[in-house]
């Protein structure tokens, strides 16, 4: 895995702030870039959020008869749950929350088909 470093111009207190003001939001790929120098207390709390959110959609998986999901996204915040400190303290924590974030925006837009395709028909 490559160096995670900081677009030039691109503070910390930016990242902290945007982090702040958008806990539950997946990370962009500037926020992934600069994840490395987040508070750590700031990262765990990132990390709960997105626990927290895989929780809110494995729960909604059942009204648009995807059940099979849910214990699949309830494994994967136990292991964000799990893993928190890790991911805080290691570069390849920001892989491991670029990749939950893109399953959580996937996840998001799936059951926003399903469930707008289920009212039309």
């Amino acid at each position: 895995m490559g160096q995670l470093g900081t677009k030039s111009g691109y503070s910390s207190s930016h990242a902290v702030q945007q982090v702040a003001s958008m806990p539950k939001l997946p990370l962009s790929p500037s926020e992934k870039r600069s994840f490395s120098n987040i508070p750590a207390d700031q990262k765990l709390a990132l990390i709960s959020s997105y626990s927290e959110a895989l929780r809110k959609l494995a729960r909604s998986t059942e009204a648009v008869g995807r059940a099979d999901m849910l214990p699949k996204l309830i494994q994967v915040a136990d292991g964000l749950d799990s893993m928190a400190t890790a991911i805080a303290e290691t570069e390849a924590g920001a892989e491991v929350m670029a990749r939950a974030a893109r399953l959580i925006r996937a996840t998001e837009g799936m059951l926003a088909s399903m469930s707008s395709s289920s009212i039309i028909h």
